[in-house]
């Protein structure tokens, strides 16, 4: 029987490992043509191996909230400025704010170094979040909870139903728009006709969520580890997460921070192996880890150090090797086969 399947693309935690890892190349660039290929091809690739379940809009939502973003920033470096020297564009009408704003201006002169620099700026977040963004757009967050270790599964699921409560909003508020058209209401919004009807669909659904969700298991804990042993690898992760906060504000303060991110990471690692030892959960039809995976990792390691190069030395063969890393992805996956 032939039938239209579509192939598997990539392990979801090598889509996130893609997409943070664009991410972090775009915080270590300052080059606004390497922005461009790194939003480029993070827009590309999504929109050429995204499915057509909800989570997909994921990258349009963050499109949108990028490009708002990035408008408000610009407005504010328009109309606030800071007091210092460089090429005068225009002048605003400048208004006199209070002694305790001191430093701060509003309307007066806009120069072109304070515009690039914000538009420099804004660009880097712009770029955040579309990488982000197109990470969650491919990657199932159903598969991706399956992908984690049994110590994180119950994180796991109270971050799934979370991130899938808007989407879920969006698809009731349309199907609920469709049935007033049907039934001839033309109103644009009404409280009682459109509200109402989506928190009766919603708690409707969270009882049935929570009824299944009970009828399989979830919620059960076991009491074969007993005695100390078995908070070990809480108090393990605590102590890694906070040596890992540490080591985030000493590197923005400036300090040296290498020996406590590797004790953040060693801790980390040594709390969610013994805790996934200690995990008596089993997975049903694991997803397996392939080369293809192995390629894009790669790519996106090599992704990271050649944006780091690019700040020394940047030329159009780095920045053709960026894009071709950026888009490896799309070079070992496939979107839709007949068989």
């Amino acid at each position: 029987m032939n039938r239209v399947n579509e192939v598997r693309t990539l392990h979801p935690l090598a889509w996130w490992f893609w997409g943070i890892s664009l991410a972090i190349a775009t915080s270590r660039t300052a080059n606004v043509w390497l922005l461009a290929i790194i939003i480029t091809a993070t827009i590309v690739v999504t929109f050429a191996r995204r499915s057509n379940d909800p989570w997909a809009a994921a990258l349009t939502i963050g499109i949108k909230i990028a490009c708002v973003a990035l408008f408000i920033r610009m407005v504010i470096a328009i109309i606030f400025g800071v007091p210092g020297d460089g090429r005068v564009l225009f002048t605003l009408p400048r208004i006199r704010l209070p002694e305790w704003l001191a430093g701060i201006l509003l309307g007066g002169d806009v120069t072109s170094e304070r515009l690039n620099f914000v538009l420099m700026e804004s660009l880097t977040i712009f770029a955040l979040v579309i990488t982000l963004a197109g990470a969650s757009s491919l990657a199932n967050p159903k598969q991706t909870l399956r992908s984690l270790p049994g110590i994180l599964h119950e994180a796991g699921v109270a971050l799934i139903i979370s991130t899938t409560l808007i989407p879920h909003f969006a698809m009731s508020l349309k199907r609920i728009s469709q049935a007033r058209k049907l039934r001839g209401d033309e109103k644009r919004f009404s409280f009682k006709r459109s509200v109402i009807p989506l928190f009766e669909e919603s708690l409707e659904r969270a009882l049935i969520m929570a009824e299944s969700m009970e009828a399989r298991g979830y919620g059960h804990k076991p009491d074969a580890v007993a005695g100390g042993r078995k908070k070990a690898p809480t108090i393990l992760i605590l102590i890694g997460t906070g040596t890992l906060l540490f080591s985030l504000l000493q590197m923005l303060i400036g300090s040296r921070y290498a020996i406590t991110l590797a004790f953040s990471i060693f801790f980390l690692a040594c709390g969610l192996t013994l805790g996934n030892q200690m995990n008596t959960r089993s997975k049903y039809r694991p997803i397996p880890w392939r080369k293809e995976e192995l390629l894009v990792m790669v790519a996106s390691i090599g992704a990271i150090t050649l944006a780091i190069i690019a700040n020394f030395a940047f030329n159009p063969l780095i920045a053709g090797a960026l894009l071709l890393t950026c888009m490896a992805p799309l070079c070992v996956t496939s979107g839709k086969a007949r068989s």
